[in-house]
């Protein structure tokens, strides 16, 4: 790190790395084979400097029920550049039960973690099987010895007539201190699938780390993150999609916005 004395919620970054870590979480029947490319700016307060990202994504079906995806996400932030190489798999055991795994790598310093793993199992309930709950756990390496690991868990109802709505919560131990944090989040989905979809997320709990520049001190503060996904489908096989993000913890303020172009097949 660069910058001496910039805040960086460990949460913040589970986040980020179970986001290119895991794709699990959608039933592996629905999937189609995707690319994405995208890119985003980050705007910080408190005076710390700006940030950017890039990304580029991918899943492929690949017969038997299995999806593969994966991820290369590049990134500056607090005047360091670093970012996270991810792939994982999908696999349908039966008509109610399907589970993954996945695999990610970083680089960068603190901001990044080294390496970390994620394993999920999920069971559909119901006659028509709209409902999905997921059980999850995960294991992330830092520098300097440090370490995250916890369960996710989550409920999601694939409504007919509006959507998706999820609730879940991500339940952290952090060490050396075994300090623990919880997050819980609530995200709805709503339109159709090959014309718009309208994302929306909110997450609000507590926060177990605080890292300043290249120390790292136990703390435990409230953090809230608020963030919107549209997705424009313009032709069968490709769209557009649009991302904003705002994130509040005491110490600062982000906001975020993005955007990129994706092709299915």
């Amino acid at each position: 790190m660069k910058t001496p004395n910039t805040p960086v919620p460990r949460l913040a970054r589970i986040a980020l790395a179970g986001a290119a870590a895991l794709a699990v979480l959608a039933p592996p029947a629905a999937a189609r084979d995707t690319l994405e490319i995208g890119a985003g700016t980050s705007r910080y307060s408190a005076g710390l400097p700006d940030g950017r990202s890039a990304h580029l994504r991918g899943s492929w079906a690949l017969g038997s029920g299995t999806v593969l995806n994966a991820e290369l996400l590049g990134e500056r932030k607090f005047d360091a550049d670093g970012g996270i190489v991810a792939a994982g798999v999908t696999q349908t055991i039966d008509a109610d039960w399907f589970a993954g795994a996945a695999l990610a790598g970083g680089w960068g310093g603190p901001n990044w973690n080294r390496s970390r793993v994620d394993a999920s199992v999920s069971r559909k309930w119901g006659t028509e099987r709209r409902w999905v709950t997921t059980l999850g756990g995960y294991h992330a390496r830092f520098d300097a010895g440090r370490s995250d690991s916890g369960l996710k868990i989550s409920a999601t109802y694939y409504a007919q007539s509006f959507g998706v709505l999820e609730l879940g919560a991500t339940l952290n131990r952090s060490r050396p201190g075994n300090v623990s944090s919880t997050m819980p989040w609530l995200a709805v989905t709503l339109g159709v699938p090959g014309e718009q979809t309208l994302a929306l997320r909110v997450s609000h709990g507590r926060e177990a780390w605080l890292a300043l520049g290249d120390t790292v001190q136990p703390v435990d503060f409230s953090s809230t993150t608020i963030g919107a996904d549209w997705r424009w489908w313009i032709a069968p096989d490709w769209g557009v999609v649009l991302r904003t993000e705002r994130y509040l913890n005491p110490s600062y303020r982000r906001t975020t916005l993005g955007g990129g172009v994706f092709v299915q097949m």
